[in-house]
């Protein structure tokens, strides 16, 4: 019945997961229009994408993130964390309990971005002049992102996931997938960028699509219900 519950919740997100995705393209118009602001961060993703393709993809580096947002979830949530496990192309981590959030934080947590920005944030407190190495931190940045978006379309495209399956299967699982990681990578836009993306216009297009869609979708159903008592009653 739970995964049941799930499986409806997830087809209600998923109109609104959906118009996330096209927000993207939106996105990257805004960080390359303000390329003035932006430009390191960019250099460092185009960077990493170009040394996942050609060099080396960083997987045993994208593992150790996996494995360890995994236990820093179950930290979080509470539970304890009792064995780590790291392979050369897989892990694993050993928890007292799990839930959605434990199974699914390393598909939408950005880890290496997140520690990145917390040691930016503690350098700029105790050492203001680390801002005269803002394009650096920004360029690292552009990097761990792009390794976390790339890893993370691989992972869940690529390979069975049991994470997916235990957290309530890929209906569910994935529009969560995609509603956490952009507002967690609005968050850091905004932190970093401040004034470059339109945060509030983008949750407004999300939404207005949305509310359309839903009700087109409406409409359409009360139609069809409207048909079918017609024709069945014979009026």
């Amino acid at each position: 019945m739970k995964r049941f519950i799930k499986i409806i919740l997830g087809l209600l997100l998923l109109p609104l997961a959906f118009n996330v995705l096209l927000s993207v393209f939106e996105i990257l118009w805004y960080l390359l229009k303000g390329y003035s602001t932006t430009l390191y961060f960019i250099a460092g993703a185009a960077g990493y994408i170009l040394l996942h393709l050609f060099v080396y993809d960083f997987s045993r580096m994208y593992v150790v993130a996996h494995e360890l947002s995994h236990a820093f979830a179950a930290l979080l949530c509470g539970y304890k964390v009792s064995g780590f496990r790291l392979g050369s192309d897989s892990g694993s981590v050993r928890v007292s309990d799990i839930n959605t959030f434990v199974l699914l934080a390393p598909y939408f947590i950005p880890l290496y971005s997140i520690l990145l920005t917390v040691l930016y944030i503690i350098g700029r407190i105790f050492y203001p002049q680390i801002q005269n190495y803002a394009g650096w931190f920004l360029a690292l940045l552009g990097f761990f992102t792009a390794m976390h978006f790339i890893h993370t379309y691989k992972a869940l495209t690529e390979t069975e996931q049991s994470d997916i399956d235990k957290a309530g299967g890929g209906i569910f699982s994935f529009p969560l997938i995609i509603l956490a990681n952009m507002l967690l990578a609005l968050l850091l836009a905004e932190f970093y960028f401040p004034g470059v993306l339109p945060v509030g216009d983008i949750w407004r297009g999300i939404l207005g699509r949305t509310w359309q869609f839903w009700k087109w979708a409406c409409i359409k159903v009360f139609t069809l219900f409207k048909a079918l008592y017609l024709y069945f009653s014979g009026k």
